[in-house]
């Protein structure tokens, strides 16, 4: 089953996982997908959820009182994530096969791909071959997916057994006739990651098949295996996609790679000495985060002594905007411009400062691990009594919540624009089967 690890050290993985699992908090109790396929020693089973603490007397519940919000399910062989294109969704195998589907209502539909590109890029000086599928739609964008690994491939690559491939549209200042942006993650438990890292890219030109950074990899360091430190220049989509004149991107190059604490910085790319370490911008972020607020400053999430601040930057002066204790990684869950705190259910909106306490009922001590918010619907997933269970409903009228033992293998919710949430639950520990199922937030039992 393919989520993150649990209890992973720095000195075990790169720099740059340390960094997802603050990103992504919300897929760090169930397990790495990918390291079953690819690492024969991971052989655990599902990891249930535990509460670790002593639960209060049971709450009154049937285990299939969730079934009425099941608006469509189906048994697929591999898990549904959302593309860089808004209405589309894909599926990669671990031989490399993709496919891509929309979601109409309940109804999921396989859609033809456009094409595929066999892209071989750089890294580390070892060349990394990929066959990238990618679908072009109506209005001209295009979003693309490939896998290498040592299994599905006998190219000579030595240092990485690894690398999954996302192909999209060039930013428009960087844009150039018949060539894309190439981005690779090098890290194999991030398989089926929804908002995956990036540590590689490229500019991909469909011309002559040639691949060539678009960040510099001046002064870049190595790592303990060999490789380029992976937590030098990362990019998200939602960077990529928010890119102006300049990329902005993250990086911890001036921390050591095996310190306890999760640093890392946002840098500008361009302008005097492209990425290197004088266009450190912005400096101790919590969280793979930033957007432009009305005024063209950037906000993020920043270090503070008590926790983290969102602070607002113009070039020249941080304002801070909304103070937050307690640590981030612990205590909160993010999902698009919203914070959740997990212990008080208190939601922010980053950018605008608005605040709205979720009622959640049916339950008793409920700690919620995943997050998914789609304007007013509401999808949590966590633990109650020591037992797994998901919570739907509305940010203002609140949530119910609904206790399953299969609820402990979900990951990847996506919030759809009609307000149901399609999430993802692997049906067995190996990964080899797959329920996609898409849920009715406004359902309640009583509406049966």
């Amino acid at each position: 089953m393919p989520f993150f690890a649990k209890n992973r050290t720095i000195a075990d993985d790169k720099m740059k996982k340390s960094y997802i699992i603050i990103a992504v908090l919300a897929l760090v109790l169930v397990l790495c997908l990918a390291g079953f396929f690819l690492r024969g020693e991971i052989s655990e089973g599902v990891h249930h959820l535990t509460s670790g603490t002593t639960a209060p007397p049971p709450v009154e519940s049937d285990a299939d009182d969730y079934v009425g919000a099941v608006k469509g399910s189906v048994d697929n062989a591999e898990p549904l994530l959302k593309s860089t294109i808004d209405d589309l969704y894909f599926t990669v195998s671990k031989s490399g096969e993709v496919a891509f589907f929309r979601v109409n209502g309940t109804t999921i539909e396989q859609v033809p791909e456009t094409g595929a590109y066999d892209v071989t890029v750089k890294c580390t000086e070892q060349k990394i071959p990929a066959t990238v599928h990618y679908y072009t739609d109506e209005n001209g964008k295009t979003a693309g997916y490939g896998l290498f690994t040592t299994e599905n491939s006998d190219a000579e690559v030595y240092i990485y057994d690894y690398a999954f491939f996302c192909l999209m549209d060039l930013p428009e200042a960087y844009a150039n006739s018949h060539s894309y942006l190439l981005l690779v993650d090098t890290t194999k438990e991030d398989f089926y990651t929804a908002e995956k890292v990036y540590e590689e890219n490229f500019t991909y030109s469909v011309d002559d098949g040639s691949a060539e950074p678009i960040l510099s990899n001046d002064n870049r360091a190595f790592d303990e295996t060999g490789a380029f430190r992976a937590d030098y220049a990362m990019l998200t989509e939602d960077a990529v996609k928010l890119c102006g004149e300049h990329f902005l991107f993250f990086s911890s190059r001036q921390y050591h790679l095996f310190t306890k604490d999760h640093n890392m910085d946002l840098y500008m790319a361009g302008g005097s000495g492209n990425n290197r370490d004088n266009n450190r911008y912005i400096q101790d972020l919590v969280d793979f985060y930033y957007r432009f607020d009305e005024q063209g400053r950037v906000v993020c999430l920043k270090r503070t002594e008590a926790g983290f601040s969102v602070i607002a930057y113009d070039g020249e002066t941080e304002t801070v905007m909304k103070e937050f204790s307690g640590d981030f990684a612990e205590n909160y869950l993010r999902c698009g411009d919203w914070l959740l705190n997990r212990q008080t259910l208190e939601l922010t909106n980053i950018l605008s400062g608005e605040t709205k306490n979720l009622k959640v009922t049916n339950a008793n001590q409920f700690v919620p691990d995943l997050f998914a918010l789609n304007g007013s619907h509401v999808f949590l997933r966590g633990v109650s009594e020591g037992k797994a269970v998901i919570a739907l409903g509305d940010v203002e009228t609140g949530c119910r919540t609904y206790y399953n033992d299969s609820f402990s293998g979900i990951f990847a919710p996506i919030a759809l624009p009609d307000g149901n949430i399609l999430v993802n639950t692997a049906l067995d520990a190996e990964g080899s089967r797959y329920s996609v199922k898409i849920f009715d937030s406004t359902y309640t039992p009583e509406a049966k």
